[in-house]
């Protein structure tokens, strides 16, 4: 089993590695891309001062608006017979499933409550700690994965349904209509919408409480429903709906196309389209913008670390197993060499990026992961000469 895993990280770490020098080396010219179609497109913006006609001095530019979006438009999930006037409703399914949690053993740790004398004995020999509870969750659960034989075929489910989203294709505001994709940002307000009635198909099967339409199994011939709401079963189900109110403050900065809107094209390719669901000003849009930039700069910049270093884990902790002594030892130290690998590739990679986007940074960065590969390489030495 350990030698397939090992394997497996062989193959699956150079894998990581690519897709991490693709990820951050990207990363890094398209923020920059960004940055500068911001600085370009706002001194460029006119302001919508009256979004009751489209103002035709203003075709073709990019223009700022504030107001409040609007639709008459009535959405229906006809499969169950709900409708609410609204910009979505969307459906939500919810599965009653044991789910399995474990808990790593720490020393001399004490019988949880939740686990029976039984399951604690048979646990101590693991070096994790099982536990099952049943909750609703959004997907069924696979229990033949689960730990503890007896729960391998716990889960089933009585009713698979999808969730589904539909959005209204008339918003407006003022006299402006908003695109799909604009439609599509705007936030959801969470609004509930209560189901009115069981569908025909379902009479024997589902029971309506508050907002919620239970569904599970009848007995045989019978049209009794057991179900209790505030203790499911396992293999229940509970759909719910959600709708983004018919008004919604908005803000947005696009060029204006007839009585519409479509994305700004900057001169060096980058695309912008500010959508909010907020009334904001000019200054405030692109002070939004700028910060969403620099946020997905740096999460990307951090998932591409993580995955240099799991790169070099898969493929040095393994090694590390088949060290014969002080196994446990080898194995922490491969995870930092994986650590410290991880980290200086993380930075050529975004240092050679910015050869092509920002070379005196470049330059600097490059510098500085030269000289923290000479401080190891010295320090090594010196440990090397210290036992000799």
């Amino acid at each position: 089993m350990k030698a397939g895993k090992g394997c497996l990280g062989f193959f699956l770490g150079p894998a990581m590695l690519v897709m991490a020098v693709y990820l951050l080396f990207n990363n890094e010219g398209d923020y920059l891309n960004t940055a500068q179609a911001l600085d370009e497109l706002q001194p460029l913006v006119q302001q919508v001062e009256n979004t009751a006609t489209p103002d035709a001095a203003l075709e073709g530019k990019p223009v700022h608006l504030s107001g409040t979006a609007t639709t008459g438009d009535v959405l229906v999930d006809e499969a169950y017979g709900v409708q609410a006037q609204g910009i979505m409703l969307r459906r939500n399914v919810q599965y009653a499933q044991w789910v399995e949690k474990k808990k790593k053993r720490i020393g001399d740790d004490k019988k949880p409550s939740y686990m029976t004398d039984t399951e604690y004995r048979r646990s101590r020999d693991n070096e994790w700690i099982y536990s099952y509870h049943l909750a609703w969750v959004n997907e069924p659960v696979n229990s033949a994965t689960f730990h503890h034989e007896e729960y391998r075929s716990a889960n089933y489910t009585h009713y698979k349904a999808d969730t589904l989203e539909q959005w209204a294709t008339d918003v407006q505001v003022g006299s402006y209509k908003l695109t799909n994709s604009q439609i599509n940002r705007i936030t959801s307000d969470g609004k509930r919408v209560t189901p009115q009635l069981v569908p025909e198909t379902l009479k024997k099967h589902a029971m309506l409480h508050g907002e919620y339409l239970f569904i599970g199994r009848a007995p045989e011939g019978s049209s009794y429903y057991p179900l209790n709401p505030q203790a499911p079963s396992v293999g229940d189900v509970r759909i719910y709906w959600r709708q983004t109110s018919p008004q919604r403050p908005v803000s947005l900065v696009a060029v204006q196309k007839g009585n519409s809107f479509e994305p700004y094209t900057a001169t060096n390719g980058a695309v912008v389209d500010l959508f909010y669901t907020d009334t904001l000003g000019l200054p405030q849009c692109f002070e939004e913008a700028r910060t969403t930039n620099t946020m997905n700069l740096w999460m990307v910049r951090m998932g591409g670390w993580l995955m240099f270093w799991g790169a070099f884990a898969c493929m040095l902790k393994p090694l590390a197993g088949m060290v014969p002594v002080c196994r446990k030892l080898a194995e922490d130290g491969a995870v930092v060499i994986s650590l410290i690998l991880g980290t200086i590739g993380s930075l050529l990679t975004i240092s050679v990026s910015w050869l092509f986007c920002r070379p005196l940074l470049a330059v600097l960065t490059l510098g500085v992961i030269i000289a923290l590969i000479w401080l190891l390489v010295r320090k090594k030495r010196k440990n090397r000469h210290a036992h000799a």
